[in-house]
Formats: structure tokens, sequence, C-alpha cells
């Protein structure tokens, strides 16, 4: 048993959504992100268990495929490697409505990203875009708070 597996079976994983932002910077190695957004990637790799909303997979596939020119095969194959990796953050029907009527957020991907946070009873929401979540139930870190919160509980 891995020690992943280990941390899950005695709940002592941190459970973070990583945001669209983050998982792009890697995929499209856009700099200057490139080298901080990757290390969050290989941190959910073992020392903590990372989450991807399930929408997040039809946006990346719209920009990766419409607006990048990835082609069906490469958005595939990139999106089995996440799922490797990752857990998805589902949305049933309740948390759809929630938020669609969540006052608090004036982007719905954004509510989407914290109602799929708060059902999956996620720690934190990593984003580029602390200032989308600043009305979320579930805090919001940066990269690089991100970074220095699993250091200190390692």
């Amino acid at each position: 048993m891995g020690i992943r597996k280990l941390h899950r079976l005695f709940g002592e994983n941190m459970k973070a959504l990583i945001d669209t932002n983050i998982l792009l910077d890697v995929i499209l190695c856009r700099e200057p992100h490139l080298a901080q957004s990757k290390r969050v990637l290989q941190c959910c790799e073992s020392l903590v268990d990372g989450y991807i909303a399930v929408h997040t997979f039809s946006n990346m596939f719209y920009i990766l495929h419409e607006l990048e020119d990835f082609s069906v095969d490469e958005c595939r194959n990139t999106f089995n490697k996440l799922l490797y990796v990752f857990d998805v953050a589902g949305l049933g029907r309740r948390e759809i409505v929630s938020a669609v009527n969540n006052i608090l957020f004036d982007d719905l991907e954004d509510s989407m990203q914290n109602e799929a946070s708060v059902s999956s009873s996620l720690d934190y929401i990593v984003t580029r875009n602390k200032s989308d979540f600043e009305k979320s139930s579930i805090p919001a870190v940066s990269p690089e708070e991100f970074l220095m919160l699993v250091h200190s509980k390692s």
C-alpha cells in the first residue's frame, strides 16, 4: 500500500481543489507560472489529495481543442493523465442549483468550483485568482501559499 493510500486510510491528507488556471499553466507551459503550478500538481501525486471539478474537463476541452489546437486524442491523453493523479469533485442537481443561485458569486464557473469543493468536503481551493473566491466557504490559496501549507504539514 502506497503512502498516499495510507494517508487516505487514516484521513491525514489535505484535500484541495486545483483550479483550472493552475492545470492550464502546466498543460500549456505558461510562464511565468509553470514552475510553481507544476510543484502544486506534484504535491497531488503523493502529499495531498488533489481534486478537479467535473466541469473543469469540459472547460479545458474547449480551451485546449478550440483555442489551442489540441487534437481530440491529445485532450483525451491529457485528461487520462490527470485522472490517474486526481480525484473528481462532482456536482449534482442540488449543487448546480446552489451555484446558479449563489449571489455571492458573479461568475458561474467560480460558483461551481466552490460548490464542488463544498460537496467533496475539501480543505482548500488552489488558484491564481484568489479574488474570485473571496466569498467562498472554502479558503482559496495561491500556489505559493498552498506549497507553504503542504510543507508545513509534511
